[in-house]
């Protein structure tokens, strides 16, 4: 027997198992929306493809931020769980993506503090830059995402990217952005 959308289960972990979008979890929580109600299923499907589409994203930034993988995915656990609560309201703003990727950041800065310092490269990055622009110069050259997929995966358009990894040029070396790049591919 088939359990309704509405009484599902989510956690949203790697990969859904065979034939359904959800994957179960015993430590996870019933998904509801802002006033507690349980989700339609087209609700559901659409929170399922945005984790889908985006938790890969979001835990290799993760782990670019915090080179923990604990807290790593504590982070992006947490931040999906927020997203998932918040669903119905974050579809009624212009850019959902961008609401969620604000919660991703607020999740790395709190786990973050209890977390090892961030790669050098890495830290004088966000030393250096406004949050937004080192985020894009981050997943630009440590994750090796397009300028298409950071707007994407941010919830800002594209010249707001292209214009923050300009700003990265300006402010670093070649020397200093490679140091990022040469990092991801000893990981």
């Amino acid at each position: 027997m088939a359990i309704p959308a509405t009484e599902r289960w989510t956690a949203f972990r790697d990969e859904p198992p065979e034939g359904d979008v959800l994957n179960p979890h015993p430590r996870a929580l019933p998904v509801t929306d802002a006033r507690s109600r349980p989700m339609n299923q087209q609700s559901l499907l659409g929170l399922a493809g945005f984790v889908q589409l985006h938790r890969i994203h979001y835990l290799s930034y993760a782990r670019a931020r915090l080179l923990d993988e604990t807290a790593s995915q504590a982070a992006v656990d947490a931040t999906i769980s927020v997203v998932a609560g918040r669903w119905s309201e974050l579809l009624r703003n212009a850019r959902p993506a961008a609401d969620a990727w604000q919660q991703l950041r607020a999740q790395i800065q709190a786990v973050s503090r209890d977390a090892d310092g961030p790669d050098p490269a890495v830290g004088r990055l966000y030393c250096a830059l406004p949050q937004d622009t080192a985020d894009t110069a981050l997943l630009r050259w440590r994750l090796s995402m397009t300028p298409e997929a950071i707007a994407d995966l941010m919830g800002i358009d594209i010249p707001t990217v292209t214009a923050s990894l300009l700003t990265a040029r300006r402010q670093f070396s070649d020397t200093a952005l490679r140091q990022l790049e040469h990092h991801a591919s000893q990981q």
